[in-house]
């Protein structure tokens, strides 16, 4: 279900003086606020929860554990 942000950001759409003769596609809006939404949400946008931050992390990083001496584990 999409936001109440995200539902204002696509009514924006018909308002501008290019689309505002066109009548609003309630479906149509919906879907794309639900689209918006998913796409906000992405890590690299900085909206991710921190479960997807922490999966973002280890998917780019190739780090390995090392003791203090430098021996891999």
């Amino acid at each position: 279900m999409a936001t109440e942000l995200a539902r204002q950001k696509v009514a924006q759409a018909w308002c501008t003086p290019k689309t505002s003769k066109t009548e609003m596609d309630i479906n149509l809006a919906e879907a794309f606020a639900d689209i918006l939404d998913k796409v906000w949400h992405q890590p690299w946008l900085g909206n991710a929860t921190t479960g997807e931050l922490i999966e973002e992390l280890k998917a780019r990083s190739d780090l390995g554990y090392r003791t203090v001496d430098g021996k891999e584990l």
